[in-house]
């Protein structure tokens, strides 16, 4: 956020350092922004991405480094104790509730969602460590699976399809971070270069 606010300020002021506002400065800033659009129109779009669009990009990109890196951690050291117990008892709290219609249908991307949106609505148990199992849950990819045998149990697939997607995660990177401050101050070099 530090890097957005320094970068943004910079390419303003990058923006409008030849540009004579007169006096529509005075009366107002938007007069003052369309003469600074009109003269330097893509620059002007460049700045406006800078700073509307990368806080929401770093907010996403850091929750998902966040979660990855839980997700991480709690395999790499608690698996066993924590995770499986806790993945076990959601999942079978969802068997209890989970309504008729759901239980005879043979449709598992629906009970996959079903199972998720009980899990992220259960609020005994930590929040963080049920962010972590839906995390998993979302990245199962039942294409792989075998749905032919019979009396094929959906709750203990998607148990074990779980903790073997988290499992999978390895440690989280920090590469889109560092591309797109890198993306950041590539556009201000191009405002500070061009006169576009």
């Amino acid at each position: 956020m530090f890097s957005t606010v320094v970068v943004a300020t910079i390419e303003f002021f990058l923006l409008t350092k030849n540009i004579d506002a007169g006096q529509s400065a005075h009366v107002s800033p938007i007069p003052f922004l369309v003469m600074v659009f009109s003269s330097r129109p893509i620059g002007s779009l460049l700045w406006y991405f800078t700073w509307i669009c990368s806080p929401i990009v770093f907010f996403a990109l850091g929750n998902k480094y966040i979660l990855s890196k839980l997700a991480h951690k709690l395999i790499s050291d608690k698996s066993e104790s924590l995770m499986h117990p806790l993945l076990e008892k959601l999942v079978n709290k969802s068997r209890e509730r989970q309504p008729e219609l759901l239980k005879n249908t043979g449709d598992f991307s629906i009970k996959k969602l079903h199972l998720m949106q009980e899990i992220k609505n259960d609020e005994s148990e930590n929040k963080w460590l049920r962010k972590v199992i839906v995390f998993g849950m979302k990245k199962i990819n039942l294409a792989d699976v075998d749905f032919n045998p019979k009396n094929q149990n959906f709750f203990d697939l998607i148990q074990a399809k779980t903790l073997q997607s988290l499992k999978n995660i390895s440690m989280p990177s920090r590469r889109l971070i560092w591309i797109t401050l890198a993306i950041q101050w590539a556009i201000l070099i191009f405002i500070g270069l061009t006169k576009y």
